[in-house]
């Protein structure tokens, strides 16, 4: 059942590819994060999303990429929503555990030149919770080369554009 779930969640992120990436799983207890590009003006900024019963965003947000050619880009953001989601609660014995999930979303500004880096591949993602940092490493790319794509789809809305 667990795998049908995984399947299922997977397929339904692949549907949705309104510039946005998504790694993790929350159907094993990981949990789910979202990284969305935008374009506003003449700056970027990526967004990140993330559901989990296990951490939340710091209040001073920061992530690092450490891209395929070991270069590490650092990016400072802000906090621009957090909840708390309670599904219910599960009985393990005679005792009730709640199940709380933390919805945290974060944004951070980046320059053109270094969201141009992330077509060379990113190889980790460290991002400031709590209460401990998260961190996630590929052998291969399976985010950068996408994100880098999200930005040309996202910078690409000029009124102007293919008319």
């Amino acid at each position: 059942m667990k795998r049908i779930l995984s399947m299922l969640l997977i397929v339904l992120s692949c549907t949705c590819t309104q510039a946005q990436v998504s790694y993790g799983d929350r159907a094993f207890g990981d949990g789910n994060i979202k990284i969305n590009v935008s374009t506003e003006k003449d700056s970027v900024y990526l967004t990140f999303i993330i559901t989990s019963w296990k951490y939340k965003m710091s209040d001073s947000p920061k992530v690092l990429f450490r891209l395929m050619n070991d270069e590490v880009i650092s990016l400072d953001g802000k906090i621009i929503g957090s909840s708390i989601m309670n599904d219910g609660a599960v009985m393990v014995g005679y005792v009730a555990v709640s199940s709380n999930e933390y919805v945290t979303e974060a944004k951070f500004p980046i320059a053109k030149n270094q969201i141009e880096k992330f077509s060379k591949g990113i190889k980790k993602v460290r991002i400031n919770t709590s209460p401990k940092y998260h961190e996630k490493e590929w052998r291969r790319d399976k985010i950068g080369k996408k994100l880098y794509a999200k930005y040309k789809e996202s910078s690409s809305d000029s009124f102007e554009d293919n008319f």
